[in-house]
């Protein structure tokens, strides 16, 4: 066989000298399927992946001949892997392809590349090895099917149950190296016997060489005893590690935190998919990588759809899937071990109160993470980061207490104003002398109650027939007639919507506040507009506003005509901010007639929800400097001004084949939507 032989694997050069276009997504022309992408290009005109794989079906097989006449054969399917047969022992194939990789596999007989299931074939490991078996003078055939492959659910099955048995081999280890370790440790016990008390070694005496081989043994069985017991404890920690690793894949906070990576994933596999740069990479387009990217897609469908139906489940069985919808500005958010205060809650992430110098701080509060410049220190926290919450004003609760809750507590006080009453539940505390009516007493006192929850601290929880729940603590007082309540309301989730209005008064002065909000339900507040409901206000304001506004209506005693003064200076008109694209980037090819522009926001992230447009080059012009060419941005004036924007300044420089140039709206036009964005200004 020449070295051009060698050097030259037969390959379906179809796949090299075909590049297809990205066509839309639609009904394929050939086979009907819809919602699918489709691509053109040769003999092709808008046709599905699968379509695409049926007119560039790979070659059956690569090398020197067909597998029935090979001496070794090379198999590589995504459901069982990179496979080598026809290999025996001591033919130097295993020595010869071993530095590239290769491993035998004692289970299945046969040598293969290790960690090649479920993925694609890796050719940077096979051609070495089909290179090196050649020069052994042996012939090759390399058959490659990526289209065979497994369920994602019955692969981590399978990674499951091999990671079972594991653990039941590395236990079965570990038994027998700590037996081994006591027996030798006995050994050496029952030989030191004979030195009980320090006898010393005659020297000269018939004894001395009986004794000296008794210490030889017993220092090698002690020996042994230690070196066993190591081997046992390194076989135990294995066996920990195999045994945690179900619990480690499914574990929820991480799981959800895979899913994050995942569609990641997907996403860029989907601009790729339409022909657009992902992250600053692109390829081309071949049948190859349509049908691959298209496997890819699928793949990454099912495994995130596989674990998010792994959280659903943890979800079911307790576990809280934290999301922006649960916390407000002013929470507390428990993670890593300490609480920090929310400063904003955003979409995939909160912003919280952070100072190193303070750090770990059992609390950290806004006021603990500003400087003197007042500059607020802060960090992100991701939600599968969170263990618990809890509201600002059962937080100062705490530390007015010099308290520090824990994970419990704040599932108890959420717990405590959504659970479902029980017969049990009427209790009073025995730690306040003669208040055995006390719950009585606050169902006279709110309304005629559906539930009166215990909490801890001298707290009760209070829903009342109209759905509103209470929290009522005691905070002063031995006897019934001087004790002195704390008022608050609570929304459903345990969340203190009176923050900033808290007050305290005894249950005649909460009673006269309560029938002074009744009076004032269905009147408009004159401070924000909004109309009252029932509730509690403090003494100088006895009717509230609706609770997300309590915070700013019920603040202090100032009268109404005072809140907005006249000499007040106007405030500063906010810079209008619209949602339209920022940015457009042009790709075009050197020397061609058409070039692609699509619109991004600021900081260059393509705008999927607005379609490319396509530029075609005036009659008898080429692009000759690619996207920098006059004529490309000749065309991308003209598709601007008829969607109404303008651009601004000059471009950027050429950056992975594209130019980039900021935009605006033009001032004397309406702002323009992404779906009348036109699609081709050539149309």
């Amino acid at each position: 066989m020449t070295t051009d032989q060698v050097e030259n694997m037969p390959v379906d050069n179809r796949y090299r000298s075909v590049t297809l276009t990205f066509a839309g997504d639609g009904e394929c022309s050939a086979c009907g399927h819809e919602e699918t992408p489709l691509y053109s290009g040769g003999e092709l005109t808008r046709v599905c992946p699968a379509c695409v794989a049926a007119t560039f079906p790979p070659p059956p097989w690569e090398g020197d001949c067909p597998p029935e006449k090979a001496d070794v054969v090379i198999t590589h399917t995504r459901a069982d892997g990179t496979l080598l047969e026809g290999s025996r022992k001591g033919d130097g194939i295993f020595e010869a392809i071993r530095p590239h990789g290769w491993r035998f596999f004692r289970s299945l007989g046969c040598l293969g590349l290790n960690h090649s299931r479920d993925r694609s074939a890796d050719r940077y490991k096979i051609r070495p090895a089909v290179k090196a078996i050649r020069e052994l003078g042996f012939t090759v055939c390399v058959v490659v099917n990526e289209d065979e492959r497994r369920a994602f659910a019955d692969a981590e099955a399978d990674r499951q149950q091999r990671a079972e048995d594991r653990t039941e081999r590395f236990e079965d280890r570990a038994s027998s190296a700590t037996a081994s370790s006591d027996a030798a440790y006995e050994r050496s016990r029952q030989i030191g016997e004979r030195f009980y008390m320090g006898q010393p070694i005659l020297v000269g005496h018939h004894s001395e060489g009986r004794a000296r081989r008794d210490h030889a043994r017993m220092d090698n069985a002690m020996r042994k005893s230690i070196e066993e017991g190591e081997r046992a404890k390194h076989w135990a920690q294995r066996a920990e590690a195999s045994g945690a690793y179900t619990e480690h894949r499914t574990n929820p906070a991480r799981t959800l935190r895979r899913i994050d990576t995942k569609e990641a994933d997907l996403r860029g596999v989907i601009r790729w998919q339409r022909g657009e740069s992902n992250n600053g990479h692109t390829v081309r387009l071949s049948p190859a990588v349509v049908v691959e990217l298209s496997r890819r897609r699928d793949e990454l469908t099912e495994e995130v759809g596989y674990w998010r139906s792994i959280v659903a489940q943890a979800a079911a069985e307790g576990f809280k899937v934290w999301t922006s919808d649960d916390f407000t500005k002013g929470d507390f958010v428990r993670s890593r071990g300490s609480w920090y205060e929310v400063l904003r809650v955003n979409k995939k992430t909160l912003t919280v109160a952070w100072n190193l110098r303070l750090a770990p701080k059992a609390v950290m509060t806004a006021a603990d993470a500003t400087f003197e410049d007042r500059h607020v220190g802060r960090q992100p926290t991701d939600y599968s980061d969170v263990k618990a919450r809890m509201s600002a004003g059962d937080m100062a609760r705490y530390l007015e207490r010099d308290r520090t809750p824990d994970i419990a507590d704040a599932k108890a006080l959420m717990d405590g104003v959504t659970a479902t009453s029980t017969g049990g539940q009427d209790q009073a505390p025995a730690e306040v002398e003669g208040s055995a009516d006390i719950p009585e007493r606050l169902r006279d006192l709110l309304a005629e109650g559906e539930q009166m929850l215990k909490l801890p601290e001298r707290e009760w929880s209070f829903t009342s027939t109209c759905g509103r729940v209470y929290r009522v603590r005691v905070v002063t007082g031995r006897e019934v007639a001087d004790l002195r309540f704390e008022v608050r309301t609570v929304n459903a989730s345990g969340t203190a919507v009176g923050v900033g209005k808290d007050w305290t008064g005894a249950l005649e002065v909460i009673r006269e506040h309560a029938a002074a909000a009744g009076e004032h339900e269905g009147k408009q507040c004159p401070r924000c507009g909004r109309t009252w409901g029932k509730g509690f206000g403090s003494p100088e304001a006895p009717a509230t506003c609706t609770p997300g506004h309590w915070s700013y209506c019920d603040r202090a005693a100032v009268p109404v005509e005072q809140d907005a003064p006249t000499d007040a200076p106007a405030k500063r008109k906010a810079k209008k901010r619209t949602s339209g694209p920022k940015m457009v980037i042009v790709t075009a090819a050197y020397g061609s007639r058409q070039a692609r522009m699509v619109y991004a926001n600021g900081r260059g992230t393509v705008r999927e929800d607005i379609p490319a447009v396509f530029i075609d080059a005036p009659e008898g012009v080429k692009f000759n400097e690619g996207p920098a060419s006059a004529a490309v941005w000749q065309g991308v004036d003209e598709v601007l001004e008829k969607a109404g924007f303008v651009r601004l300044g000059g471009r950027s420089g050429i950056r992975f084949g594209e130019v980039r140039a900021k935009i605006t709206e033009r001032e004397d036009t309406e702002p323009v939507a992404a779906a009348s964005v036109p699609q081709s200004p050539a149309s």
